[in-house]
């Protein structure tokens, strides 16, 4: 059911003001992943935490496949597509794997725990019938008159629980956000354009921000992406299934 896979990303929250953009800083990060053949860009960052522009750096692999973001108070790992249906993200667990790879080079070089954990995950479903994108839309939404009336051509569903886990058998409560959009968009491959009508399924599970004990050593937040493995998976299952319309 799943056609194009948009992005896959972990975020590490944590106090990494000291990890500015210096030669020093760069070249200790260029020198930990020197296998990978990353390249360094600079990029200026305005935080909440800190509204004056700091100056920031970040790793992305040629292909700009594999992205780093070094912020402020934030590491980013983002896999992102190569191609136009992003076959190279290939499936959650195996990103997982490469996300503990590239954290315990990070914090091997620099040993930091993190106050947050969050995986977001956006993909775009198969191609449906205008029909089954109005079925699902009645599915979701319960609507004004004039909108069951007139089926609107895009729409933005919603939701955020708080459920509570373990990591090494202490609870931590995530913040589970799952967003579904029928959006419009035009895909260029090579020299075509395609217009695509869809429903985009956007997974965002973090731990919430009340609590900010600096507690994400390696080793939880290797336990955490052992966990995302099973519960994302489960999530965008069920998500899947609950809007699938069945040919009576």
């Amino acid at each position: 059911m799943i056609d194009y896979k948009l992005k896959y990303q972990v975020s590490i929250f944590l106090n990494a003001s000291e990890l500015d953009a210096t030669s020093k800083n760069i070249g200790d990060m260029m020198s930990v992943f020197s296998d990978k053949g990353f390249i360094p860009n600079t990029f200026q960052e305005i935080s909440s935490l800190n509204p004056k522009p700091q100056n920031r750096f970040a790793l992305q692999s040629p292909n700009r496949e594999w992205h780093i973001n070094f912020g402020y108070n934030r590491i980013d790992i983002e896999k992102n597509p190569v191609g136009v249906k992003g076959e190279n993200l290939g499936n959650l667990n195996d990103f997982c794997d490469d996300v503990k790879d590239i954290a315990n080079r990070i914090l091997s070089k620099f040993p930091k725990k993190g106050n947050r954990l969050s995986l977001v995950t956006r993909v775009l479903l198969d191609e449906m019938p205008e029909k089954t994108l109005d079925e699902i839309y009645n599915r979701l939404f319960n609507s004004p008159q004039i909108y069951n009336e007139n089926p609107p051509f895009e729409w933005n569903w919603r939701v955020v629980s708080h459920l509570d886990k373990e990591i090494q058998e202490t609870n931590e409560t995530f913040n589970v956000i799952t967003t579904l959009n029928r959006i419009s968009a035009q895909v260029r491959e090579g020299n075509s354009v395609s217009s695509l009508d869809r429903v985009e399924l956007n997974l965002d599970v973090n731990t919430i921000p009340q609590n900010n004990e600096y507690r994400f050593d390696y080793s939880k937040i290797e336990s955490f992406l052992e966990l995302m493995k099973q519960w994302h998976n489960e999530l965008e299952t069920e998500t899947l299934n609950f809007i699938t319309i069945k040919d009576e």
